[in-house]
């Protein structure tokens, strides 16, 4: 069932917690809804998550509608009524599955209904909402009502970039910051059709495909793409930039050429002996058209060929301090000191999206400025330190990142590093390593440390040597700040719901304005919470105990939590009540 998919790989991720997702199971058992619409009503994913993971994790492709014309024998599958209620589009039908088309990547939980309603399998390519219904009216005629309205969701309005004197996040890491909440869905306009020729693949011939890489490149670089885009679909496949937050369609090929423009691409990063039917990860320097970029190079095998797309950036220079990303100075002193001198693990949590790459950016550096020497295990490179040794893992290589770990382990450094641990595997090596001596600064997902703990413990760590290895936490969360230009009291807030609030807390929200594109947000701040791991809290992790009892020992060891630290976010006008309670939950 494509909507089961769709939330394990939610859970696999960290952007749904498993006890969320029980909970949402309940409540919809109850109400005889889908649990995916639960979690979106109840604000637990947004409709760019979902998106997200339907195109990068399970494959979905995302076209351009315009460029298909639906089989008559797919239209007449499914009902000009049922076809605008569930706003999708029947396209062609093979071997008894139907392929539609869908504009809101929401949508994905109504298909499973429509297949069951079909007696058939149900597969989904994304498209343009205003391409989707202009589809409907022409093939459905009258059926098609007036444009659907959004889904009752808690999606929040877009974010602004930060002004430069508010501490916020960078914008541009898809792992460190929040997409825009409504931003308008990408589409391939077609442009440019026939400036780039790919029926040299054809040939087949290494060395003109080694060209045609170089001619590529350089088009994409001389347009301003932030992105070059193979997208696989059907019995062609397409050349396509990002360009300017869009895909624009350069050029399209028979899918049976691709194969020798994804090799060109793989052996141009170095990634040459990884196999088609394996992910691929790959990252190197290039100077293109006298510009000095970063290719990222991901390819993704999919049901239709390999989807891969080519980022081009600029190097990012070094990253943040951890003043500048929001921590508060106590917190920052504290975790500075253990970076310093320490040992054991640092354990570093946050749900997806929620800034923890930034972190463990922001701590490396500290630890190279330190004079400590530092070997760091990553599976996307953000930010490169020259005194850190960076290892890139490459999901589609026999060697995987705990193997990477455990050979930095005979390179006789002060400080390993792993950025966002996924198995008990990389789990165990952390603790290993810790348990040498050595200073251990790793990332898991989670709600925050204490949920972040409780994670590794369920997914199989060994609870004694984990309790002796962790020896400081630091959980966090990003929330959007509130425009200096048109913040103004709120008249009904839920300040005086914050746990610790006093009933004159004032709360400030942005009433929207030129300087924040009138959403009343400037930027992203971090929310912390640290925790040095005291004997008492080890006890509590050591004998398996639940979250409730490790959260009221690390109160009692002196955590301060992240609501806390939001309250006091709030009285200084930084963020506003209702974004603390978006992110914190606390008036549900």
């Amino acid at each position: 069932m494509l909507g089961e998919r769709v939330i394990d790989a939610l859970v696999a991720s960290g952007a749904v917690a498993p006890e969320r997702l029980a909970s949402a199971e309940e409540a919809a058992r109850n109400v005889g809804r889908s649990p995916g619409w639960i979690l979106l009503e109840e604000g637990a994913v947004t409709p760019e998550v979902i998106a997200a993971v339907l195109e990068d994790t399970l494959g979905v492709p995302r076209v351009d509608l315009s460029s298909y014309a639906p089989d008559d024998a797919a239209l007449a599958l499914v009902s000009p009524e049922t076809a605008v209620a569930r706003s999708v589009l029947p396209l062609f039908e093979i071997d008894s599955m139907l392929t539609v088309a869908i504009g809101d990547a929401t949508g994905v939980f109504e298909i499973d209904a429509l297949a069951d309603e079909l007696g058939m399998e149900v597969e989904i390519v994304l498209v343009e909402p205003a391409s989707l219904r202009e589809a409907l009216a022409v093939h459905y005629g009258p059926a098609v009502g007036p444009e659907p309205a959004a889904p009752q969701t808690s999606s929040p309005p877009p974010i602004a970039h930060a002004p430069q004197s508010a501490p916020a996040y960078e914008s541009g890491s898809p792992a460190d910051t929040p997409a825009p909440q409504t931003r308008a869905p990408e589409a391939i306009s077609v442009t440019c059709a026939g400036e780039i020729d790919l029926d040299v693949l054809a040939v087949a011939d290494a060395g003109k495909v080694a060209v045609l890489v170089s001619d590529i490149l350089e088009h994409a670089v001389g347009k301003g793409a932030s992105g070059i885009h193979l997208l696989p679909y059907k019995d062609d496949f397409f050349l396509a930039y990002r360009i300017g937050g869009r895909l624009e369609n350069i050029a399209s090929a028979p899918l049976c050429l691709q194969a020798a423009l994804v090799e060109g691409f793989k052996a141009y990063v170095r990634l040459a002996g990884v196999p088609g039917t394996s992910p691929a990860l790959g990252r190197m320097h290039a100077r293109v058209c006298d510009h000095e970029l970063v290719l990222t190079l991901s390819a993704v095998p999919t049901v239709s060929g390999q989807r891969v797309v080519i980022s081009l950036g600029v190097d990012r220079g070094l990253p943040r301090d951890l003043s500048a990303l929001g921590m508060p100075e106590a917190e920052r002193r504290a975790v500075q000191a253990m970076v310093e001198r320490g040992r054991g693990m640092l354990l570093v949590c946050g749900p997806v999206a929620g800034g923890r790459s930034a972190t463990y950016y922001a701590l490396l550096a500290h630890a190279a400025l330190a004079g400590r020497t530092v070997y760091s295990v990553e599976r996307s490179v953000e930010y490169e330190i020259p005194a850190v040794a960076q290892v890139l893992v490459s999901p589609g290589l026999p060697v995987g990142s705990s193997s990477y770990f455990a050979a930095g382990m005979l390179q006789d450094t002060d400080v390993m590093a792993i950025d966002s641990m996924h198995s008990v595997d990389d789990i165990h090596g952390a603790v290993e390593a810790a348990g040498l001596g050595k200073l251990v600064i790793a990332t898991f997902s989670g709600g925050g440390i204490v949920a972040g703990v409780r994670r590794m413990l369920d997914l199989g760590a060994e609870p004694t040597s984990l309790a002796a290895a962790l020896t400081f936490g630091v959980g966090q969360r990003l929330a959007r700040t509130t425009c200096p230009k048109c913040m103004q009291e709120e008249t009904d807030s839920v300040a005086d719901r914050i746990p610790g609030a006093s009933p004159a807390t004032v709360s400030y929200a942005g009433a929207g304005c030129a300087n924040c594109g009138t959403s009343g947000f400037a930027g992203l701040t971090g929310l912390f919470e640290a925790l040095p791991f005291t004997e008492s809290v080890r006890a509590a992790i050591a004998t398996n105990a639940s979250a409730g009892e490790i959260e009221s020992r690390a109160v009692a060891a002196g955590m301060r939590p992240m609501v806390a630290e939001g309250l006091a976010k709030v009285e200084q006008g930084i963020v506003s009540a209702e974004e603390l309670n978006r992110v914190l939950r606390f008036a549900e």
